[in-house]
């Protein structure tokens, strides 16, 4: 759910809110990283590593569309810079 809800911010709080869906692809991994979290631990230091799994899906789904936004704005630039800058 956090994954979710931190994704959700991340995403429409971001100016590539109008993209294409392929954009929302990469949310798959941090929505993975959040469901191995639920698996019950089996071992000592397992619920560790889930609480870890799970809160590094959680920052990934946050920080993804602003990274996503810091990418593609430097790709225009540099494409921009290349052809001339009008």
């Amino acid at each position: 759910m956090a994954a979710a809800l931190g994704g959700a911010w991340g995403y429409r709080s971001s100016p590539i809110v109008h993209g294409s869906a392929w954009l929302a692809l990469p949310y798959v991994v941090p929505a993975a990283l959040v469901a191995a979290s639920w698996w019950p631990p089996s071992r000592t230091g397992a619920k560790a590593r889930g609480m870890v799994l799970g809160g590094v899906g959680v920052f990934v789904a946050l920080v993804y569309a602003r990274l996503a936004t810091v990418v593609l704005y430097t790709v225009a630039f540099v494409l921009w810079a290349f052809q001339g800058g009008g």
